[in-house]
């Protein structure tokens, strides 16, 4: 009898517990991410500035392997009239290290400083869409819009503020340190 009691006991106290973290975790897990920008080889990088400045977020794609095609990473500030910022990637660390920048490589993510959050990374592809496009700034530049559904996502929260209800951006862990800025799960 007592054995059945402390049974159930711990049953119910292992369903409270999962159920409290439930919906705690919002990092996506959907498609991997993995990148790692260092501040050394690029400390005039727009991505810097994102990390460390409310508001201010920038778009982050990359092309080439780093071996049979040299590697770029593209870094597009919400500043209007910023230009399109390339970062050849030249040492061997850099190139070893794996890119995975969530839905597309190609199409990428979005990186930027909340303003109550702090440091935060979204995949730029609408997390509605069975299509993967680009999304866009927004004339705040604190949103983006995706132009296939016409949904629009604020930046702060990831949540979608205008068209149909849906699923918030995907969200990606992020950290930067003084030496390395990462976007993980």
């Amino acid at each position: 009898m007592n054995r059945l009691l402390l049974s159930v006991v711990g049953l119910v106290a292992a369903a409270l517990l999962s159920a409290g973290c439930e919906g705690e975790n919002t990092i996506s897990l959907d498609n991997k991410c993995s990148f790692t920008f260092s501040y050394q080889d690029h400390p005039t990088s727009q991505l810097f500035v994102a990390a460390q400045n409310p508001g201010c977020y920038v778009f982050v794609s990359t092309k080439g392997d780093g071996k049979k095609v040299p590697r770029h990473v593209y870094v597009q500030s919400n500043e209007e009239g910023a230009q399109l910022e390339d970062n050849l990637i030249t040492t061997a660390p850099e190139n070893n290290l794996l890119y995975m920048l969530g839905a597309n490589n190609e199409i990428g993510l979005i990186i930027g400083c909340t303003n109550f959050s702090g440091l935060t990374a979204f995949d730029r592809t609408c997390s509605n869409c069975e299509v993967q496009r680009a999304m866009q700034w927004t004339g705040n530049r604190q949103q983006v819009v995706c132009n296939y559904c016409a949904r629009t996502y604020d930046l702060e929260t990831g949540a979608v503020v205008a068209g149909a209800q849906g699923r918030p951006l995907s969200r990606y862990n992020c950290a930067f340190n003084g030496t390395a800025l990462r976007a993980w799960n």
